[in-house]
């Protein structure tokens, strides 16, 4: 949390002071750097919960160097793109792996039951994506044709969808477990639309827009559900009118910003010009990283066991 708290001071720094890149690219490097800086040590509060003692020494480890690695992989974007800069940017790789392995562990050790836990994890394991797609934009290769736009999106991807949808999902799963004995009978289709529609919308990119297409429409429909039982069940169970308030706004964010997925994907297969790629960026994910990630997790960070209703 004080690294989220200090981060979010250097992000606002950066973002009014520095220019890393062209005007194309200039606002998704912003994303990537509210996510190194404050997304990610935000969601990584989270994860063992305030009941439960962060004993392992991969989470220790995870939470001492995720701030050193911030600060060099956003100094990888003051380099061009080669060997040295990924050099630096590989410290980001390095912490997502110990924060990957840390999800491994607790779920080799728990089993896939309770579900809220296994989104966790699924969120954790989903990081070290991020880290080496990020290494990938920074060395300036582009495997599988791909455009560097592409993959720089990539890299926000799996730090919004990717890393924190699952975790603000698990950490709903939590809450009505506690609440109402159970997180109901949609949860779980939830859970499994979150995790599937990962690889469906990466195989999307490299083999078949259709397969996007249908990775769009999964991952939309999960978050519409996550929204409807956020709206519908959990803010009962929440006294505070702020966490309220940010829940809310993350839920509708996130329907709005998947409703232009699905029209950018369909648009993808049927070869229509409906949204670009930086009209998406400027919509679809300036709601997703500052409407639904982080008012989601911030919220989450905000709410305690004194902070619910019986």
């Amino acid at each position: 949390m004080r690294s989220a708290a200090v981060g979010a001071i250097a992000w606002v720094l950066l973002i009014l002071t520095v220019t890393t890149d062209s005007h194309e690219t200039e606002l998704i490097h912003k994303i990537v750097f509210f996510a190194v800086l404050i997304l990610v040590p935000l969601g990584l509060s989270l994860v063992t919960g305030r009941a439960e003692a962060p004993s392992t020494a991969l989470f220790r480890v995870a939470v001492m160097a995720q701030p050193i690695a911030a600060i060099i992989t956003i100094a990888s974007f003051f380099l061009e793109k080669g060997l040295p800069s990924a050099a630096l940017s590989a410290a980001w790789l390095i912490f997502t792996s110990i924060a990957g392995l840390f999800g491994l562990t607790r779920l080799l050790k728990r089993g896939l039951y309770p579900l809220a836990e296994s989104s966790i994890d699924a969120g954790l394991l989903y990081l070290p994506v991020a880290g080496g797609w990020l290494v990938i934009y920074r060395y300036g290769i582009q495997p599988f044709d791909y455009g560097e736009t592409i993959i720089l999106l990539t890299v926000v991807h799996f730090h919004f969808a990717g890393f924190a949808a699952p975790i603000i999902a698990g950490m709903t799963g939590r809450l009505l477990a506690k609440a109402e004995q159970s997180p109901g009978r949609l949860f779980p289709f939830v859970v499994f639309a979150l995790i599937a529609a990962m690889p469906l919308v990466a195989a999307g990119i490299t083999f078949s827009p259709w397969l996007g297409l249908l990775g769009a429409l999964l991952l939309t429909i999960g978050l519409f559900i996550l929204a409807v039982i956020t709206i519908g069940k959990v803010l009962r169970h929440v006294r505070s009118s702020v966490s309220r308030l940010l829940l809310l706004a993350g839920s509708v964010s996130s329907c709005v910003a998947m409703v232009l997925a699905c029209l950018y994907s369909y648009s993808l297969v049927t070869h229509t010009l409906i949204l670009n790629i930086p009209t998406m960026a400027a919509s679809h994910g300036l709601l997703n990283a500052f409407g639904f990630a982080a008012c989601s997790l911030f919220a989450w960070s905000r709410i305690t066991a004194n902070d619910l209703r019986h």
